[in-house]
């Protein structure tokens, strides 16, 4: 691809505003339109981030055309309709998580992309973390050996508390799934990718404690890996005093955590053969916290260079596969094969 690429967004909340569209200005993209069901939040962010073309319907901005790739940002009952569509348009596709809300959706999503031969990528963002790439780096490398214990948490105080239209959350109809499928999804992603290990098994139990939903605001689960690490999860929006955002991997020669008080931290804590403890600290760079500027700008690499989807539809998948099975684990209260 010659010049620059050209994007569209569909739906502009919090994400969009401090994600999708700062990450695209960075990654030296050029958004060319936007659209939000809320004429004046898309008239409003189009002069803010000054956008030409501001549009109430996402099917006639499609239609209208100009650009070469769509960002979805909308809520997750729309992904897979909103995805299937600019595939079938000829446009590449960024979807935000949860990638959809069902399995059948998900390959609906492949399979369109692949048809139409355009680049389906899944903004799995935690993987973009500083701390996580060193992480990875770091558990790739096979220094601290055979990986067996995972324990990841993320918490905060609920999505209304950082975003102004946040209450879609909160729909059975807008997201279908609760926090698992939100927060539960980033840690479910970001433990398969950095062990290396595909999760197949899950037992879970879920529990609404403070929010006004159907839906679920905390789940606490368990995890079995395909080359035999257990590990644990924890998922909450009740967390009202502070919050937390971390994972700590136990392996054969040692330790590595990113705390939950510090995401810019990796430690590292080893114990050498006469027994002598050892720890190393890595400071890593925070001006990308949540990763969502490294998530776009792979993604503008990969369209503009040809390659293939950093994290293709399949990824996506995967982590719906275990999100689907912790709810069904939930519900009967017993383990789920995925």
């Amino acid at each position: 691809m010659e010049g620059k690429l050209k994007v569209a967004i569909i739906g502009l909340g919090q994400i969009a505003k401090l994600g999708h569209i700062p990450g695209y200005q960075k990654a030296g993209a050029q958004i060319v339109a936007a659209c939000d069901v809320s004429e004046q939040s898309a008239k409003q962010a189009c002069e803010a981030f000054e956008i030409p073309k501001a549009y109430v319907d996402w099917k006639e901005m499609l239609s209208k055309g100009g650009f070469d790739a769509v960002s979805i940002c909308a809520p997750s009952a729309f992904h897979c309709a909103m995805a299937v569509e600019s595939a079938q348009r000829g446009y590449h596709v960024l979807v935000e998580k949860p990638m959809a809300t069902s399995l059948a959706e998900c390959d609906a999503m492949i399979a369109a992309a692949k048809k139409s031969r355009v680049l389906l990528m899944i903004s799995h963002n935690q993987r973009f973390v500083p701390a996580h790439m060193k992480a990875k780096q770091i558990l790739s490398s096979g220094q601290l050996g055979a990986p067996y214990l995972v324990q990841t948490a993320f918490g905060h105080g609920g999505p209304e508390k950082w975003s102004p239209t946040g209450q879609w959350y909160f729909n059975t109809q807008l997201a279908k799934l609760g926090v698992t499928a939100d927060l539960g999804y980033h840690k479910l992603d970001l433990v398969q990718w950095l062990l290396g290990q595909d999760i197949v098994g899950i037992s879970a139990f879920m529990g609404t404690f403070e929010k006004d939903t159907a839906l679920d605001d905390t789940v606490v689960g368990i995890m079995r890996f395909s080359a035999g690490a257990i590990g644990t999860i924890v998922a909450s929006w009740v967390y009202a005093a502070d919050m937390e955002n971390s994972v700590t991997v136990r392996c054969r020669n040692g330790a590595l955590i990113v705390p939950a008080d510090d995401p810019c931290t990796v430690i590292v804590k080893t114990t050498s053969p006469q027994g002598t403890k050892e720890e190393i600290i890595y400071r890593l760079d925070s001006s990308d916290r949540a990763g969502w500027h490294g998530s776009l700008r792979a993604f503008v690499e990969a369209v503009t260079g040809s390659r293939p989807s950093p994290i293709p539809g399949e990824e996506g998948r995967k982590v719906m596969a275990a999100i689907l099975g912790a709810y069904d684990s939930a519900s009967s209260q017993r383990v789920s094969t995925v």
